[in-house]
């Protein structure tokens, strides 16, 4: 077990993956690189810590990376326009600066006013005018998007195909071009399914999960902080470090480990009593609990060929209230983490 320090906290293990990243920025660009997994697996802290830790030191960037992450999460985009505002700055043509080149940057790219108008008045393509500036750029190209679903629903020159059009343009810099490494990072894994479902940019993908720590390290990280426990926290919590974390925060406030983890369960059952009973009717209802029966017996419920739409509908519902985990590439169901799990198991014997 590996750890470190991140902004203040304690970042657990992840060599391999470290590793795999590292390796491939070394490499040609190939294909878009998605990386998904279920909830507070630490996607989102990988990548920041390789940019901050292992590609740069401090925020100095090493001179042979130019990178750039941009993390939609936080930003408010509903149209075209707020979209073109979000992603772009606009300098006058003297205080241009070859911006493109600098280095690392936290999402924004500067283009002349004049250029940035014309793009907004739909007489330059944005995507094409990127593609320009990227191949003026002698250096290891790393591209970030953090939630790119977001732009899922905005519309562009009156349809929905605005993240048609920026998958393409990631299509065009890794396959076509091999100008850049696009690592895209989500967990909405049904908006990754319909992704990868998608015959072109399947083979223009590849995708990696990340997924919570396995036993052994979770063994190691309590041995280490001196929790005897084990077992009984890796049966309710899993491999899910920040559930871990918290239990170690918040256990002295109960009178003992168990109590403080019978209190997540209920906490967990509550929420989700609460998401179907007003979202489910009786039959809904009943397709519920049979999933997560098949959850719990098979350790994971895999959807067959021709699953009926109701119960695709309902994963797609659970799913994207982070209730449950669904792996796209194995068309298999788990809870979002263990804590689920153990809710499943009291919504089903204990209600």
């Amino acid at each position: 077990m590996q750890l470190r320090e991140f902004r203040g906290k304690e970042f657990v293990n992840r060599e391999k993956e470290i590793e795999y990243l590292k390796n491939r920025f070394e490499k040609n660009p190939e294909e878009i690189l998605w990386l998904y997994g279920p909830k507070s697996t630490g996607k989102t802290t990988l990548i920041e810590y390789i940019i901050e830790n292992e590609l740069t030191s401090g925020l100095k960037i090493f001179d042979k990376y130019w990178i750039k992450y941009i993390n939609f999460r936080g930003m408010m985009i509903g149209n075209y326009d707020s979209f073109i505002n979000s992603f772009f700055e606009k300098v006058e043509k003297d205080d241009f600066t070859n911006e493109i080149k600098a280095g690392f940057d936290i999402g924004i790219f500067k283009l002349e006013a004049k250029i940035l108008e014309q793009i907004k008045n739909r007489d330059k393509n944005m995507f094409h005018e990127l593609i320009e500036k990227f191949k003026k750029i002698n250096k290891t190209k790393i591209l970030v998007l953090d939630e790119i679903q977001t732009l899922e629903d905005i519309y562009y020159n009156g349809e929905k195909e605005l993240l048609k059009e920026f998958l393409n343009f990631c299509v065009r810099l890794t396959k076509e071009l091999h100008l850049a490494h696009v690592v895209i990072l989500s967990s909405n894994t049904i908006f990754i399914d319909q992704i990868y479902n998608d015959a072109k940019l399947k083979v223009t993908s590849e995708f990696k999960k990340i997924d919570h720590l396995d036993k052994e390290t979770i063994f190691e990280y309590l041995e280490y902080k001196g929790i005897r426990e084990k077992e009984l926290i890796w049966e309710y919590l899993g491999g899910c470090i920040p559930l871990v974390q918290r239990c170690m925060r918040n256990v002295e406030y109960y009178d003992n480990t168990q109590e403080y983890l019978n209190y997540v369960v209920k906490l967990t059952k509550n929420e989700i009593i609460d998401l179907i009973d007003k979202n489910f009717d009786d039959r809904e209802q009943e397709i519920f609990k049979d999933i997560i029966k098949k959850v719990l017996e098979f350790n994971g419920y895999v959807l067959p060929e021709g699953t009926k739409k109701e119960i695709y509908e309902i994963v797609d519902f659970m799913t994207k209230r982070e209730i449950f985990f669904y792996d796209p590439l194995e068309r298999k169901v788990t809870g979002n983490n263990r804590l689920y799990e153990k809710a499943f198991e009291d919504l089903l014997y204990s209600r």
